[in-house]
């Protein structure tokens, strides 16, 4: 496991984040912990949290991480990512006016998630807002969803890790999954695919990618 995983708490098959914030942001369920508070990460709601209950080897995050999140929606697995990251922050584009709403709320509550409403293709729009990530994580229900990675990270150097969720019926209805996960990786350029994991029971169709710079 690369990082510090001090933020992570995995009990009883159930997996948590330490946070700051005791109020729900999406109905999750919160106890008080020491001086701080224990949410939890439920992973038929968060792509990340699906990864982390069936895969742990692969946690780059540091408490002063600066990460990049394309496809932030409004904001359920931003709110975990930047409990993971308090020094750090996360970067969140969405384009949809709608959930971006949820997502500039949930940053007015925290102080280390910069919402950004703009295409995640768009970078040179919203370059200035982003200052050196270090890690990416995408989630955008787009045919081209590699392409767009790919963009990003030759874009920012800085990036040394990243997370892609591959969705698999967002690029082809008929194509076979491991031909579409086979090319989409093969696809991938400037990072080195560390681990590949299915995401089902939790989310069918969808695969994580868990990338490291070459």
């Amino acid at each position: 496991m690369v990082g510090n995983a001090s933020r992570l708490v995995l009990r009883k098959n159930s997996i948590f984040t330490i946070s700051d914030y005791g109020k729900s942001v999406y109905g999750e369920k919160i106890s008080k912990e020491g001086q701080g508070y224990l949410r939890q990460w439920n992973p038929k709601r968060s792509k990340l949290a699906a990864l982390l209950t069936k895969e742990t080897r692969f946690f780059p995050f540091t408490e002063n991480s600066k990460v990049l999140y394309l496809g932030a929606a409004s904001g359920t697995t931003v709110s975990h990512v930047a409990d993971l990251v308090p020094g750090g922050t996360v970067y969140g584009v969405e384009l949809s006016y709608v959930p971006f709403l949820k997502l500039l709320e949930l940053s007015e509550a925290r102080g280390n998630i910069i919402p950004i409403l703009e295409d995640a293709r768009a970078l040179e729009r919203y370059q200035f807002f982003v200052d050196s990530p270090d890690i990416i994580y995408q989630d955008i229900s787009q045919r081209d969803q590699v392409s767009i990675f790919n963009q990003a990270i030759k874009f920012w150097p800085t990036i040394r890790y990243g997370f892609l969720v591959l969705k698999i019926r967002s690029i082809s209805f008929s194509r076979k999954d491991n031909e579409i996960l086979r090319d989409s990786v093969q696809g991938i350029k400037g990072m080195k695919v560390k681990y590949t994991v299915d995401l089902k029971p939790f989310h069918m169709n969808t695969f994580m990618l868990c990338l490291s710079r070459q």
